[in-house]
């Protein structure tokens, strides 16, 4: 009977590492997804900007840049709290210098900070959803 619980935990084990595995593949395939779009983005506002200058009135970009700048914000959030989900599910938080650092670490092992213990709340974001108008919104 013993070697069956121990079976039995095991594969319940298992079970989790496998399903923590899929949620972070899927959280760094969306972190993918929405740079390949802020690069985008980066170069609508690039040739934008350039069109303008060589047509002699660079005002004539402020309001698609301005448009475009507000996404940019939006999907660096969003890459921001996919991140956040991440480092919570490989039990981890971010310390001021920028490095990952255990949760329970007293001592940042990159800058040698003391860490703050904070409570863990689960952190939800509808990641299929994208940033206000889309991709291409407002794109030529």
């Amino acid at each position: 009977m013993d070697l069956l619980k121990k079976l039995k935990s095991g594969a319940s084990k298992a079970a989790d590492v496998a399903q923590q595995t899929v949620e972070m593949t899927k959280l760094a395939a969306q972190v993918t997804v929405r740079k390949r779009e802020i690069d985008k983005y980066l170069n609508l506002i690039g040739q934008e900007v350039y069109e303008a200058r060589a047509a002699g009135d660079p005002s004539l970009a402020e309001a698609r840049v301005a448009e475009w700048c507000g996404v940019v914000r939006d999907l660096k959030e969003t890459i921001a709290t996919l991140e956040r989900q991440m480092r919570y599910l490989r039990n981890e938080k971010a310390c001021v210098c920028g490095k990952a650092v255990p949760v329970d670490a007293r001592f940042c092992p990159a800058c040698g900070r003391p860490q703050v213990h904070e409570s863990r709340d689960v952190i939800e974001l509808d990641a299929d959803a994208g940033p206000e108008g889309g991709v291409g919104a407002g794109a030529r």
